[in-house]
């Protein structure tokens, strides 16, 4: 993106962004036992989240992907409606969503951002999250710290000395602003340190520590941004179970057919019960996913 005209900083401008998301899970139960903590996920492929996402359509063609990456990482997010879901499983799923919380649970506790049913078609939209209207404390946030949130408060404009018990925080740094705010219960004001290079403070790392923490818990619980770089998808059995465990009464038994069953024939029940193991099923969802960016 062109940042000066005639040396001039252009502003920022907020743009609203809607996209729909065909997510598509495919699989065995046997593969998805075998691939670890990311199986039966869904995300966007490397290097494509930028246009997956739509910040190819309001950035030069020019700017670099770290460039739309940063634009990500600190997005609004609006609002999350799943408009239609097909669950081929022989079983019913939960499924979980890296942006959203887990709002629906099952009576053990377990909890996913929406469950469906075994063999199950729904074409009824459904809204996951919808974030109330914008608050005083997110507006001005995302308008005087854009590039900050939960996860970077240690790292951002932040310069970490090895083996000191301080580190150097740019001015512009939020936990400076935390300082000037508590000045006199400090009983020291920020802005009588000596600024260095006219960019960095000296703060010791457990009053730095203290800063992030008020942050978090105070500010940034009420600002509702997301890092939509790692946006994930992710089946699940109810339950947290293994995709190959198998117990009394397992909902698993239910695709086995009832004439093996009333057979009374264990070998048979076990072949029968491997094929379900080792057949490929599907899943599919259409996402609708409304957000913020600032650029």
């Amino acid at each position: 993106m062109q940042e000066a005209v005639d040396g001039l900083q252009q502003p920022s401008q907020t743009y609203e962004i809607t996209r729909r998301f065909w997510v598509s899970v495919r699989g065995s139960f046997q593969q998805f036992g075998s691939a670890g903590q990311e199986a039966a996920s869904w995300t966007p492929v490397n290097g494509k989240v930028g246009d997956v996402f739509g910040i190819s359509d309001i950035v030069d063609q020019g700017a670099d992907s770290g460039f739309g990456s940063a634009l990500l990482q600190n997005a609004v997010l609006n609002r999350v409606t799943v408009l239609e879901t097909k669950n081929d499983f022989p079983l019913p799923l939960g499924v979980s969503m890296s942006c959203i919380p887990s709002d629906e649970s099952t009576r053990t506790g377990h909890k996913y951002a929406m469950t469906c049913m075994a063999n199950s078609h729904n074409p009824n939209p459904l809204c996951l999250f919808e974030v109330e209207s914008a608050s005083h404390d997110n507006m001005a946030w995302r308008k005087e710290y854009p590039q900050y949130n939960a996860s970077n408060l240690d790292t951002q404009g932040v310069l970490n000395v090895n083996g000191e018990s301080y580190v150097f925080v740019s001015k512009n740094h939020p936990a400076i602003k935390v300082l000037r705010t508590n000045k006199e219960k400090l009983k020291q004001n920020i802005d009588e340190q000596p600024l260095i290079d006219n960019e960095w403070y000296k703060v010791s790392r457990q009053v730095m520590a203290a800063c992030t923490q008020q942050l978090r818990q105070k500010v940034l619980n009420k600002v509702n941004t997301r890092d939509l770089n790692n946006f994930t998808v992710q089946l699940h059995r109810i339950g947290n179970k293994d995709w190959t465990a198998l117990h009394a009464h397992d909902e698993i038994m239910s695709a086995v057919p009832q004439e093996v069953l009333w057979a009374d024939d264990p070998d048979l029940v076990t072949k029968h019960v491997g094929h379900i193991m080792a057949t490929p099923y599907s899943f599919s969802a259409r996402l609708e996913l409304t957000y913020e960016v600032i650029a």
